[in-house]
């Protein structure tokens, strides 16, 4: 008896010990501080009372399980098979058969319990999964629209030019007159199937049709957000040159959604985005210093999800990640070529 008393005891310690210095952290140490001394208790009971003490022991041993899993210790293991072979050795047949009438109820409860809990993590990635495929679906609706803005008001200039171009030419410039009516008749029907096509990717409410931005809104764009609260800077690196209208208004928006990232979650912090033109492409990288734990969020567009759409649309590079030497940072690589 007083041998069983020694070793609970010790067992309690160890276990507490094994909590609180070991390498188990978070809700691994609170299931260890709770269930080790009440574990290492069954083995102070074991010789008076064997059936009681190997029943709690394994049924102890079953709630941890379903609450959370088996403690990775020595001293609960040590304890369990010594409350284990108390019920085997010492304990009377009517206490085995109590026991696996017991463990029989437990088992199923756990089979229950476990497959509600699977159900539910399938469940719940699914809706995640789904969630991710419509911010996707929208995400590429907004580019489509915008997109649509940007490239109809380039080709109405084409066709408004070429139309003007044709009224002023004389007769005798046959053959250009015909090249001429020939551009603006394709245009204005790729006009109108562009907006044909992209009304069903609209939404019920007006979209009005403004202009798009671009990499000359930058500087506007830094001083919102520097008026919102966020200190930022902007360098530019290399020879500005005029780029596809479709690689500036997704550089823009990369650039709007990472600083309206860094507002939201990077605390107190400095921000700074770096343009870089390339020979054959256009590099942004934008940073920031903040402690805030942050991941990319939606603003007005999907966060990260809209940053992947519109680099993949040009077979781009996104890189996204915290820092080694803190903050958070979004490096995109777009091809221009």
């Amino acid at each position: 008896m007083k041998v069983d008393l020694i070793v609970a005891a010790a067992l309690a310690i160890v276990s507490e010990l094994e909590a609180w210095v070991g390498t188990v952290g978070g809700r691994e140490r609170l299931v260890i501080t709770v269930a080790g001394p009440l574990m290492a208790g069954t083995v102070a009971i074991r010789r008076r009372y064997p059936a009681s003490a190997g029943i709690t022991a394994g049924l102890l041993a079953d709630v941890v399980a379903i609450a959370w899993k088996p403690p990775s210790i020595v001293s609960y293991g040590i304890a369990w098979l010594c409350s284990m072979y108390a019920l085997t050795v010492w304990a009377r047949p009517r206490g085995g058969v109590g026991f696996t009438v017991i463990t029989l109820f437990v088992m199923l409860l756990v089979r229950r319990i476990v497959g509600d809990r699977e159900r539910r993590a399938q469940l719940a990635e699914r809706e995640r999964d789904l969630v991710a495929r419509e911010a996707t679906l929208e995400e590429r609706a907004r580019i489509a629209r915008e997109l649509h803005d940007a490239i109809a008001h380039n080709v109405s200039m084409m066709v408004v030019q070429a139309g003007a171009e044709r009224r002023v030419l004389d007769r005798s410039s046959g053959s250009t007159r015909e090249v001429l009516e020939t551009i603006e008749r394709i245009g204005r029907g790729a006009l109108t199937e562009m907006r044909r096509l992209v009304g069903m990717l609209r939404s019920d409410a007006p979209d009005p049709l403004t202009p798009q931005p671009g990499l000359d809104d930058l500087p506007t764009l830094i001083t919102q957000v520097r008026e919102a609260g966020l200190p930022v800077e902007l360098h530019v690196e290399g020879e500005r040159r005029e780029l596809p209208v479709g690689i500036e208004l997704s550089a823009y928006r990369i650039v709007q959604e990472a600083l309206t990232n860094a507002l939201k979650h990077a605390g107190e912090a400095r921000a700074s985005v770096h343009v870089r033109y390339g020979v054959d492409s256009l590099e942004l990288e934008i940073a920031d210093d903040g402690p805030g734990a942050q991941a990319p969020v939606a603003s007005g567009g999907h966060g990260l999800a809209g940053m992947r759409e519109r680099v993949a649309l040009y077979g781009g590079h996104l890189d996204t990640g915290r820092r080694p030497s803190g903050g958070f940072a979004v490096r995109v690589l777009l091809p221009t070529r």
